[in-house]
């Protein structure tokens, strides 16, 4: 996919008839509603746009997953952000993410530089490991505002990217987020489709770990089986604090 911040002009040629059929299946997909969103699907330059916005990151990732199985990926050009427009200045997106990379203990991040246009945020510079470089851009959609994250980010010692690294990614995100226990789930990938089982507190700590796997990098849907424990004779039972 595309920076969504720097697309080619549009220009209408033989794509047109493909972003029809991109459009229709979109149409026919049950897990979203197209006409009700604000995405529009538009021929290019040997190329099917998408621009817009959607509500959910989810929706973003399955409306471009789809139009790839239509038209092949490298023929999709998609400008789809997360969230309306205007939510939150540039500078003050960029000082929160800049803030949260430099105290998370896990990473280094003083070779990592810090952009943002319209919401988006954009990684460069280098970082040490694979692991690493999903974890720092996972961390930037945690930041209120952000509406699409590019992470440029190249690694010092890459190694490869498979199921397990995506469950290991996955894991390291859901260890830094106070609502969840991370030792209570289990986190397994297949082809980029996640799947996270186990038994936590609450709906909080259940809706979080689902969203916590979405924010990485490389997964193509979620599968939450999380359970949620009943409560006990004293009450609920409450696992975590809000973010």
């Amino acid at each position: 996919m595309d920076n969504p911040t720097n697309l080619p002009p549009n220009r209408s040629q033989a794509t047109s008839v493909e972003a029809r059929q991109v459009r229709d299946r979109l149409r026919a997909d049950p897990r979203f509603d197209l006409t009700s969103l604000n995405v529009r699907v538009v021929p290019r330059d040997r190329a099917v746009g998408i621009v817009g916005w959607v509500s959910r990151l989810p929706e973003k990732l399955w409306i471009e997953e789809t139009a790839a199985e239509v038209v092949g990926t490298e023929r999709v050009e998609s400008c789809l952000l997360v969230g309306p427009p205007n939510q939150r200045p540039d500078a003050d997106i960029a000082k929160v993410v800049r803030d949260s990379l430099d105290t998370d203990r896990s990473i280094d991040a003083t070779s990592i530089q810090v952009a943002v246009s319209q919401g988006v945020v954009r990684l460069t510079g280098i970082i040490d490991s694979t692991l690493h470089r999903a974890f720092a851009g996972a961390l930037c959609w945690w930041v209120v505002g952000v509406r699409g994250v590019v992470n440029d980010l190249d690694v010092i010692y890459p190694s490869p990217s498979n199921d397990e690294s995506l469950a290991e990614a996955i894991q390291a995100v859901l260890d830094k987020d106070p609502l969840v226990d991370v030792t209570e789930i289990l986190v397994l990938g297949h082809g980029g489709v996640v799947t996270l089982t186990g038994t936590v507190g609450g709906a909080d700590a259940r809706d979080a770990a689902e969203n916590d796997a979405w924010i990485v990098e490389g997964v193509k849907d979620v599968i939450n089986q999380i359970e949620i424990a009943p409560a006990g004779p004293g009450g609920p039972t409450i696992l975590g604090f809000g973010h």
